[in-house]
């Protein structure tokens, strides 16, 4: 039995990546990465990021997202990264990829709206911040919880942001 990978054929390497995708397949597998490849990736982003090297985390975790989609920690510390080089509107789209991804999980919500509050969508953190608090039902996401609503009351006690 043979047992190679079928020939990329380069003149419908759209239509392969597309199928390929649309049947849960990455782009990683065409590049044959293990997980341990992403496993050192993901170590060498943390890394970065405890250096406060926002940037080249950015680009590690990118790399990632960009290769794992499926990968939600990938898509968390991408978000992340985006966040702290204070590109919000980035950092919305994939903290909202990884909500949809595991709906049970507030933390990607709490952290759409820390960036709706740096973008000034004050009433939509809000929203956002009372939904955080209400997934909030279990022990695991009670600090989390208490986050949401302490900023909430900050929230609450600006008058000029009302």
């Amino acid at each position: 039995m043979d047992h190679t990978k079928p020939a990329i054929q380069p003149e419908n390497l759209a239509d392969q990546i597309a199928e390929l995708l649309l049947h849960g397949g990455t782009l990683g597998s065409v590049y044959d990465y293990s997980e341990q490849d992403y496993e050192v990736l993901y170590a060498l982003g943390h890394s970065l990021y405890a250096q406060r090297r926002y940037f080249d985390a950015m680009k590690a975790f990118g790399f990632l997202v960009m290769h794992n989609h499926l990968e939600r920690r990938f898509m968390n510390a991408f978000a992340s990264s985006l966040q702290m080089i204070k590109s919000y509107e980035e950092a919305i789209k994939y903290y909202t990829m990884s909500s949809v991804m595991d709906m049970s999980d507030p933390a990607p919500t709490f952290h759409t709206c820390e960036c709706m509050i740096a973008l000034g969508m004050v009433q939509e953190a809000r929203e956002g911040l009372g939904m955080v608090i209400g997934q909030c039902r279990d022990a695991a996401h009670a600090a989390l919880k208490e986050r949401a609503q302490a900023l909430l009351d900050l929230l609450d006690k600006q008058p000029a942001i009302r």
